[in-house]
């Protein structure tokens, strides 16, 4: 037994490894810059946590882990160094969980939450027991992490931390490749890549040390069969590939089609989450689960009981008889994917899109405008910085230039307060509304305010 020690322990993943070190017996201590309600339900846990950071913490502490956002230079971690404490990675942990089973991982730009809870009820559905690490909370676990007593260990793969190239697993899957996570101006900073050269390389690495790959063969990924060139594979598509499917049928949430598997159709499958995107994901992960030798009958019934992983178009509550829906998705593809699935719902879709992040939105703010065209309302608020410092546009500046490409084609669309936007909606808010609050920042709060708002009522 070991004491770790979790710098950050109150993010989503961190909080995921804290929980599987302690229900493997050893001591887990963390620390946060603020505390909140996963803190304290992890100090309910037995996990003592510290508000803020100080080398004091390190007080019988073995192993230090960090995630690659902190800087040697913190002073925790930097006295962990000079007292010769071991400073482990996040995923060098998750590399050490995931060595104990046959492992099955996850990565890639988009859709990589979803695929890996598909892939949990998937197993679950075969009753295999797995160890599950996720980065969003998933109602059929109870949250972001799960210890069972199967060999199956399955993990989200974060490929914006650099050390991803270095997991070994049997089972890798790589649902997609843009240049997400890649530094706008060629400047090394934490969760990104300085090129997408560096980050293509880093998919290669992965690609090469895994057992069996799961890439998507579809057009738009074609570099993914150049970099997974030599490996042991198998290809998922929605119309082609070793893994696709046949006879889709969309739904205004979810879907059908046939499972065909290396020329022969398996049966039909049911989804209770929308979208082409969605299709795409479940193709992924019956792939990975038929490599695994896992029956296509477990695959059939964990893919239905699948109703979405938190913040992937999470059904929050009505207002009005307007519902409202919150998702994570934070850059063009998965907003445009987002939005395309909205529609087919045949509401009035109304967007509040929340930009994550300078240095994403600085490069994509023409391609965010362009995915809101797709909404009948578009919301924009300030940039939630995750404490970037603007590299040459203000939030003004970003939101300004949405408004007038929207506005230029006679698109309904606003950029206002968080407190405005609010008002707005409380007033407006009606049958027939679909209200979207969208991004990786706080933006799902405000959802959840205006369904507080409706049950206060």
């Amino acid at each position: 037994m070991k004491h770790y020690h979790l710098m950050g322990i109150g993010g989503i993943s961190m909080s995921g490894l804290a929980r599987i070190l302690r229900k493997d017996g050893h001591r887990v201590s963390g620390c946060d810059s603020q505390l909140s309600d996963l803190t304290r339900q992890l100090e309910r846990e037995g996990i003592q946590v510290y508000q803020g950071h100080s080398p004091s913490h390190l007080e019988g502490v073995e192993v230090l882990v960090a995630s690659t956002a902190i800087k040697d230079s913190e002073p925790e971690l930097a006295t962990a160094h000079t007292l010769g404490i071991p400073v482990w990675r996040r995923i060098q942990v998750v590399a050490e969980i995931l060595r104990g089973g046959y492992s099955l991982g996850v990565t890639g730009s988009h859709g990589k939450t979803s695929t890996t809870s598909m892939l949990t009820s998937i197993f679950i559905a075969a009753q295999s027991d797995p160890t599950v690490l996720l980065g969003a909370e998933l109602g059929l676990i109870g949250g972001s992490a799960k210890v069972g007593s199967g060999r199956y260990r399955i993990a989200e793969v974060d490929e914006s931390d650099p050390l991803f190239r270095f997991l070994q697993l049997d089972v890798a899957v790589i649902t997609n490749l843009e240049a997400d996570h890649v530094s706008p101006d060629g400047q090394a900073r934490p969760n990104y890549h300085t090129s997408f050269e560096v980050l293509q390389d880093a998919v290669h690495s992965f690609a090469s040390r895994a057992g069996h790959i799961i890439y998507n063969s579809e057009p738009r990924w074609r570099l993914l069969d150049q970099l997974t060139q030599g490996c042991p594979r198998s290809s998922f598509g929605l119309e082609e590939g070793d893994c696709h499917a046949a006879n889709i049928a969309l739904e205004p949430f979810g879907s059908q089609f046939e499972l065909v598997w290396r020329g022969q159709t398996l049966g039909r499958v049911r989804l209770q989450v929308p979208g082409e995107h969605n299709i795409s994901n479940a193709l992924a992960a019956s792939a990975a689960a038929l490599v695994a030798g896992v029956p296509f009958e477990a695959i059939r019934e964990g893919l239905l009981q699948y109703t979405g992983a938190s913040r992937r178009f999470e059904k929050v509550g009505e207002l009005n008889g307007a519902l409202v829906v919150d998702d994570y998705a934070h850059n063009a593809t998965k907003l445009f994917a987002l939005l395309k699935a909205a529609r087919n719902t045949g509401l009035r879709v109304r967007a509040v899109f929340q930009p994550h992040r300078y240095g994403r939105s600085e490069q994509e703010w023409p391609l965010y405008a362009k995915a809101l065209e797709q909404s009948d309302e578009a919301l924009i608020l300030d940039v939630y910085s995750a404490e970037e410092t603007p590299l040459s546009l203000s939030s003004a500046q970003i939101a300004g230039r949405m408004l007038e490409h929207l506005h230029a084609r006679g698109h309904q669309a606003r950029y206002d307060s968080w407190e405005n936007i609010l008002s707005y909606l409380r007033q407006t808010a009606t049958q027939g509304d679909l209200i979207l609050t969208i991004g990786a920042g706080s933006v799902s709060r405000l959802g959840r305010l205006l369904v507080a708002q409706k049950e206060a009522v």
